[in-house]
């Protein structure tokens, strides 16, 4: 089983945005990070791979059409790979780049390399 957690520095404000959803939005991201403990996400939900080590991507999170969940996997670690909660964002604008963003901001790295999946650039 795999770890799915946000970063220790990142924890509360992490928990924060999911105490502000609704009932059906916490349904479905409960749904979702139970999915996580024990498979990967999807690829086509892959955004691209942040200083070559993490797997970033942005899930629909079920029964909640405007917010999706942002997530990198460490693939620098044995599998299954942890997983590490960015964080909930909307679905608005450049959801990729925005979760790109919120790693950089949550892993301290600074000008890290990006390499974008396929489509999405």
């Amino acid at each position: 089983m795999r770890k799915v957690a946000p970063l220790p520095a990142y924890h509360d404000a992490v928990l924060d945005e999911f105490r502000a959803l609704s009932r059906p939005c916490v349904a479905g991201a409960e749904f979702l990070l139970e999915e996580l403990e024990s498979a990967d996400p999807d690829p086509d939900e892959r955004c691209g791979l942040l200083e070559d080590r993490y797997e970033i991507y942005t899930l629909a999170i079920p029964g909640c059409r405007g917010t999706a969940l942002a997530l990198a996997l460490d693939t620098a670690r044995r599998p299954p790979w942890p997983c590490l909660l960015l964080g909930l964002m909307s679905r608005r604008g450049d959801l990729c780049e925005a979760a790109r963003r919120r790693a950089t901001q949550h892993l301290s790295l600074i000008d890290p390399s990006w390499e974008p999946a396929h489509g999405k650039d």
